[in-house]
């Protein structure tokens, strides 16, 4: 018997805001929209959140000007406030049909936040290595939506 491997990857935080003010900026569409596209040739162009337990996001984003390359819907599978947040996240676009699970943990620490960040169910290598690369570039840019 062949088992496939597991195709994910783990990424950690830490801020110096308190778990509550991290919450808010993983749960409120005018914070997420700062920085979950962190690119500053690409733009959001609609974000709409239902903070709730079977809630979720739906955002639009890409490059300037029109910013909807792509599309990530995301349904909050547990939504636990201020402490545990999971997603079972699609994105999609012109060259990207992607789907994972995505669970973040807030723990409260010395002067701020970590946020343990575990992404899963990703269909292959490259995947993993892009949705790696995007959302470290998403975690940092958080820091300054926390501002």
């Amino acid at each position: 018997m062949t088992i496939a491997p597991l195709l994910s990857f783990d990424l950690d935080r830490t801020y110096p805001a308190p778990p509550e003010k991290v919450w808010g900026a993983l749960t409120r569409a005018e914070l997420l929209e700062r920085w979950l596209c962190p690119d500053p040739e690409w733009l959001v162009s609609s974000c709409e959140v239902e903070a709730a337990q079977g809630g979720g996001y739906r955002i639009r984003f890409g490059p300037r000007p029109a910013g909807d390359d792509y599309r990530e819907v995301a349904t909050f599978a547990v939504f636990e406030p201020v402490t545990r947040l999971v997603m079972d996240v699609v994105t999609s676009g012109e060259d990207m049909n992607e789907s994972s699970r995505c669970t973040m943990l807030l723990h409260p620490v010395d002067g701020g936040t970590r946020l343990d960040l575990t992404v899963e169910g990703l269909s292959g290598d490259d995947a993993v290595e892009g949705m790696r690369t995007g959302w470290a570039a998403c975690l940092e840019s958080l820091a300054g939506a926390l501002d």
